[in-house]
């Protein structure tokens, strides 16, 4: 069997640090570098950090139709093996898809806590089973390319902090299978809140087109046995609240949480 190589980029994240380990999950067709300079920042801090590459992500978009959503909650539920094999405690968390990852993994596992960005939990209207149906049969791949001004931006930043110029390292082509998947995680995410013991730190944007702010609404009426809940609505930030305008908030919000369980 032939392997996709990995995308210049894609590559996982992983530093070393105190007894507190924190696992940060990338999002649906993504990589680990959507969630790098919140990895890095976290490092900073002193935590081992671990960014894993979800399966079927990072590589080539055909792979992402051979996998199903089980296959990336085994990526997620192993990340957090990997640390908790090193540290004391575990905090999993992630951004969208990897947000809805993290709370199901929660749910399950030991985790210190979770700290979930822009998680999807409410159905799409334009992801009814007909059409997701109607997709595979006739258009088994989409274009997704990201032409718009946030890309710009991810590009600047990425000159300015002296690194590769990539820019966002992602698919441009999705896979109809793949969006179905991610309609079950999202299912199972909503599902999972109520056995959810530990703190959750919940970050959203009113500026998201993506996950508005009422899946917000619906995690904090799922957690039920959460030992504490913590929830921000940010005012600009876009779907990518990890490379945003206001990606240095997100970042301040998180090191405090994850200060708060050391």
């Amino acid at each position: 069997m032939v392997h996709s190589p990995i995308m210049p980029g894609a590559e996982p994240f992983f530093a070393r640090g105190g007894p507190l380990g924190v696992v940060l999950m990338h999002g649906f067709t993504a990589s680990p570098h959507e969630v790098l300079w919140w990895a890095q920042h976290l490092a900073g801090d002193g935590y081992t950090v671990y960014a894993p590459r979800l399966a079927g992500h990072g590589t080539n978009p055909r792979d992402m139709a051979r996998v199903r959503w089980q296959d990336w909650h085994a990526s997620a539920v192993d990340a957090y093996h990997v640390l908790a094999r090193q540290c004391e405690r575990v905090v999993v968390g992630g951004l969208s898809m990897g947000a809805a990852l993290s709370l199901i993994t929660a749910a399950s596992c030991d985790a210190a806590g979770v700290m979930a960005l822009a998680a999807p939990l409410v159905p799409f209207p334009n992801l009814s089973p007909r059409r997701l149906w109607f997709a595979k049969l006739f258009r088994p791949y989409t274009d997704q390319t990201d032409r718009g001004p946030f890309a710009e931006r991810v590009l600047a930043q990425q000159k300015e902090r002296g690194e590769r110029v990539l820019g966002r390292v992602r698919y441009g082509m999705w896979s109809s299978v793949a969006v179905e998947q991610l309609t079950y995680v999202m299912a199972s995410a909503l599902a999972s809140l109520p056995d959810i013991t530990a703190p959750v730190l919940a970050v959203y944007s009113k500026g998201d087109e993506t996950v508005r702010p009422h899946h917000l609404d619906a995690l904090k009426s799922g957690l039920s046995r959460s030992t504490r809940v913590e929830t921000h609505l940010l005012e600009t930030s876009g779907h990518i609240l990890t490379q945003d305008v206001e990606q240095e908030t997100v970042f301040a919000l998180t090191s405090a949480f994850a200060a708060s369980l050391s």
